[in-house]
C-alpha cells in the first residue's frame, strides 16, 4: 500500500510527459504547414482569366509548381487562343450571371481560392456581375482557420470611394477627385464596384482587396507601391498587379484589408511583400490619409504632375508637352463624354 504514492506519481509523470511530448509534436507539424504555404498543393479559381490583367495572374500563378489554375471563363475557345497551353492550367465555361453556376461549377472541383478578375455589365444593363456572383463563389470555398491568408482575393479599382465623397472632402483631396474617371465614372462603375466589394466583405472575412491606378500597358513594370484612404493616382503595371493578387493569397496579413497600389518605375520589384502588407491597416486614419495623400501627390508620372489637367483617355505626358490643358472644374467635352460612352458599352456582355 505503502508503494501507490510512487506508482501513481510515476504513472502520472509518464503520461504528462507522453501529453506534452504529443503537445510539441502537433506545434511543430502545424508550424511547418504554416511555413510551407504555397509548397502545399492547391487550386485556384480565375475569374477574368481571358483579359489582360487575368492573363497576367494565370501566368504568376503557374510559377508556383504546386499550384493548379481553374480559369472560369464565358468564352473557351478564346480562352484556348490566349491562355497557355498547360496541364496544370484547366478551363471550363461558367456563367457569372448565374450565381447557382457559379457555386455548382466551384464544388464541382477542387478549389481552395479565386483570383477575381473579372468584371463587366450583367445583361440586365445596370448591375456588374461582380455584384452578382463573387459573394456566392466566396462563399462555396472551404472555410479557413482565423490566421490563414486570404482565399478569395478581388481586382478592383481606385477611386470606387470618391463620387459618395462630400464637398469638403472633395476640396481637401481635389487632385484625387477631380479626375477624369470619377468625374465621367462610365456606367456608374465606381460606385458598383465598391458595392461588389462590401458585398464581399460581409460574405467571407478571409477576403482581400486590391484597387490599383490607372492600368496602363505601356508602363513598365517597377516597385509596387500600396497605400490606403482611396487617394491614390497614378500608374499600374498589369504584371505588378497581378504580381500582388497572387502574393496576397500566401499573406496573413493581407487578409481583411483593402489597399491601393501603383507602380513606381526605375525601381524593382521587392523580393517579398510581406513587410508592405503587415504595414497595412484595416482601416486607415483621417490622419493617415492626409499624408498618403501628400505623399502620392509626388509619386506623380510628367513634371506638371497636375491629374486634374487630364483629359478622359490622355496621358500626363499631353499635359507635360501642352497638347492637354484642362481647366481644374472644366465640364467635360464632348469628346470625353464619347470616350466614357465607349467605355460603358465595353462593360457589357
Amino acid at each position: 500500500a505503502s508503494s501507490a504514492p510512487v506508482i501513481a506519481f510515476v504513472h502520472q509523470t509518464i503520461t504528462c510527459s507522453s501529453h506534452l511530448h504529443a503537445m510539441i509534436h502537433a506545434l511543430l507539424l502545424s508550424t511547418l504547414l504554416a511555413s510551407a504555404g504555397a509548397l502545399r498543393p492547391r487550386t485556384v479559381i480565375v475569374t477574368g482569366a481571358t483579359g489582360k490583367t487575368g492573363q497576367a495572374v494565370v501566368r504568376e500563378l503557374l510559377k508556383d509548381d504546386q499550384t493548379t489554375i481553374r480559369c472560369f471563363v464565358r468564352n473557351e475557345t478564346k480562352a484556348k487562343e490566349v491562355l497557355p497551353e498547360h496541364p496544370r492550367v484547366r478551363i471550363g465555361p461558367v456563367d457569372l450571371e448565374d450565381p447557382e453556376n457559379v457555386e455548382q461549377r466551384t464544388l464541382d472541383g477542387d478549389a481552395d481560392a479565386v483570383v477575381w478578375c473579372a468584371t463587366g455589365l450583367a445583361s440586365d444593363g445596370s448591375t456588374l456581375i461582380d455584384q452578382i456572383s463573387l459573394p456566392t463563389l466566396a462563399k462555396a470555398l472551404p472555410k479557413v482557420s482565423r490566421d490563414a491568408p486570404p482565399n478569395c482575393v478581388m481586382l478592383s479599382s481606385a477611386a470606387v470611394t470618391r463620387p459618395g465623397w462630400s464637398s469638403r472632402k472633395q476640396k481637401k483631396f481635389e487632385r484625387s477627385y477631380d479626375i477624369p474617371i470619377v468625374r465621367l465614372n462610365p456606367a456608374g462603375i465606381l460606385g458598383k464596384k465598391l458595392n461588389a466589394e462590401k458585398k464581399l466583405a460581409r460574405a467571407t472575412p478571409a477576403f482581400c482587396v486590391v484597387r490599383p491606378v490607372g492600368l496602363n500597358d505601356d508602363w513598365p513594370r517597377g516597385r509596387p507601391v500600396f497605400s490606403q484612404g482611396d487617394v491614390a493616382v497614378g500608374r499600374s503595371n498589369r504584371e505588378d498587379v497581378a504580381a500582388v493578387l497572387v502574393a496576397a493569397l500566401d499573406a496573413a496579413d493581407a487578409r481583411g484589408k483593402t489597399f491601393e497600389m501603383a507602380t513606381l518605375k526605375g525601381y524593382p520589384p521587392p523580393s517579398s511583400y510581406d513587410d508592405a502588407f503587415g504595414a497595412l491597416a484595416y482601416t486607415p486614419s483621417r490622419r493617415a490619409t492626409a499624408a498618403t495623400y501628400a505623399l502620392v501627390q509626388q509619386l506623380l508620372p510628367g513634371v506638371e504632375q497636375d491629374p486634374t489637367r487630364l483629359e478622359m483617355g490622355r496621358r500626363y505626358e499631353e499635359v507635360d508637352s501642352g497638347a492637354v490643358d484642362r481647366e481644374r472644374g472644366a465640364a467635360a467635352t464632348d469628346r470625353e463624354k464619347a470616350v466614357a460612352a465607349g467605355a460603358a458599352e465595353g462593360m457589357k456582355s
